[in-house]
């Protein structure tokens, strides 16, 4: 009942708020009255109309299914409490106390394939949690403890990035922009916007709630497309290896940089996720470390078929009755099944992943990388895969930040940028689970695939924005050789 009470009102303040900002157009409180400044505002106005209204739309289809809970807004009353979930920490401590009491025996063997019990990650996501046990004597209770700590506090850090990296795309590149000066109160009201982005973010939302590592991997690599932003490559390239030593799929974003010449980005990120690759075998040892390759091979081969698998594997085990979709050995979440092999989801699947990445990787080798082709390259590692949770997506929030003012300004698609924008938007960062699991049992299925869908169209807005890129630099490029013969012809 408190929950019903909490989304009703929140729905109800939201489209107040809508129509405020529909029928006022207020701005940033304190902003200097300048043409870049009232730009900002009304970049910032219409990204609030965007996350209220998608707000708007969640919560009343949740109620009207009857299901409030499955909502940001009831995510985000679990997230405001004490609450914090043990997804990614109870099997990293199963693992972890295996390898203390069982130090002769293969890890992945006796606990993911005999055990079954998910332990998904390489042996270099587990030295963060495994290492202050081993050197300081740290209880592994406590140390999951710092963890859930830090991981609450990353979302204030989310927010901030968010902040930066949306004031840098509107500002444009830091060589041509205007210093802008805030007074305290627009800097805070620009904050406590950021903050509210995050607090609405269903992906963010839902990693925290079950205490996922992803909420972290969701800062560093929002910190790596802020480093980007700003002309910081080898900072990028380290946020960017600590993704690949939770992920180690993420390592394509080192030949990505390789084929573009970004050599200090690509080194830094060797070197570092070397550096951990070599310190996992020191602690575990080559056989336990390279054990890790027969997982990937059965995960890439089997898939999850559990709804919130927003990949193309789950869409196509689902539309073909492949595997557990609502329910499995838990009732709600089975820690040990997966679906069966199927010839046609793994051959799709395969093929999918290699359009992705291969476009990604050979889209316009010849441009200079902006922050748009990180995001789009960071994006496709997260659809290419095979398993792709909903909270895997909060990386969109990041990328929106660099999207949005961008689409905004530039309007790949003409008039109906915004309104696909839009729609990109609310089916990425919301949740339908409500409206769409009744559809489970029927081919209608495929509607549970809501959020890969708006992560599609993110991807092709990212493409149409870096082709738009590449022809703004080489007019530029041309009107100032232009310019430069007109001056030599003056002269001579």
């Amino acid at each position: 009942m408190k929950m019903l009470i909490l989304v009703v009102a929140a729905t109800i303040c939201s489209a107040l708020l809508l129509f405020v900002l529909w029928r006022y157009q207020p701005g940033i409180p304190g902003l200097p009255r300048t043409p870049q400044a009232r730009r900002l505002g009304a970049a910032w106005r219409l990204w609030l109309v965007f996350m209220l209204s998608g707000l708007v739309v969640s919560a009343i289809v949740a109620l009207a299914v009857g299901e409030p809970r499955e909502s940001s807004l009831g995510y985000l009353r679990f997230v405001l409490s004490s609450h914090n979930g043990d997804d990614s920490w109870m099997p990293m401590l199963r693992a972890s106390a295996f390898l203390r009491e069982h130090p002769d025996l293969p890890l992945y063997q006796s606990v993911f394939f005999g055990q079954h019990v998910k332990f998904q990650y390489p042996l270099t996501a587990l030295l963060p949690l495994d290492l202050p046990q081993r050197l300081l004597g740290l209880e592994p209770d406590s140390v999951v403890l710092i963890f859930k700590i830090l991981s609450r506090l990353s979302l204030v850090a989310i927010a901030v990035v968010f902040l930066k990296l949306f004031m840098g795309t509107v500002q444009g590149p830091a060589a041509v922009r205007e210093p802008l000066q805030f007074p305290r109160v627009s800097t805070r009201t620009l904050l406590a916007l950021s903050l509210l982005s995050v607090a609405l973010f269903y992906p963010i939302l839902r990693s925290e709630y079950h205490g996922q590592i992803q909420t972290a991997m969701t800062l560093a690599a929002g910190l790596a497309l802020l480093a980007w932003q700003r002309g910081q490559p080898r900072m990028a390239g380290l946020m960017l290896a600590l993704c690949c030593i939770i992920k180690p799929q993420w390592v394509i974003v080192i030949l990505w940089a390789l084929l573009r010449r970004q050599w200090r980005f690509a080194w830094t990120a060797t070197w570092v996720t070397g550096a951990f690759g070599l310190l996992a075998i020191a602690v575990y040892g080559p056989r336990n470390v390279f054990d890790y390759v027969p997982v990937v091979s059965f995960l890439s081969r089997h898939g999850e078929s559990y709804f919130i698998n927003q990949s193309v594997n789950g869409l196509l085990h689902r539309l073909l009755f492949n595997g557990v979709n609502l329910q499995g050995a838990g009732l709600v979440w089975s820690g040990t099944d997966f679906p069966p092999f199927h010839p046609i989801v793994y051959v799709a699947t395969t093929v999918s992943s290699a359009l992705l990445l291969g476009s990604a990787l050979l889209w316009k080798l010849g441009k200079r990388p902006s922050a748009v082709d990180l995001s789009l390259v960071m994006l496709s590692l997260t659809l290419a895969s095979p398993i792709a949770w909903d909270h895997h997506y909060g990386v969109l929030l990041p990328i929106f930040a660099v999207l949005f003012p961008a689409a905004w300004r530039r309007q790949p698609w003409g008039v109906w940028t915004m309104p696909l924008m839009w729609i990109a938007f609310v089916l990425s960062s919301e949740s339908f689970v409500g409206a769409t699991n009744p559809l489970a049992g029927t081919t209608w299925n495929v509607l549970q695939s809501y959020q890969l869908f708006g992560a599609l169209m993110v991807l092709g807005l990212l493409y149409r924005l870096s082709w738009q890129e590449q022809h703004s630099f080489a007019g530029l490029r041309a009107r100032r050789g232009e310019a430069l013969d007109t001056g030599l012809g003056r002269l001579a």
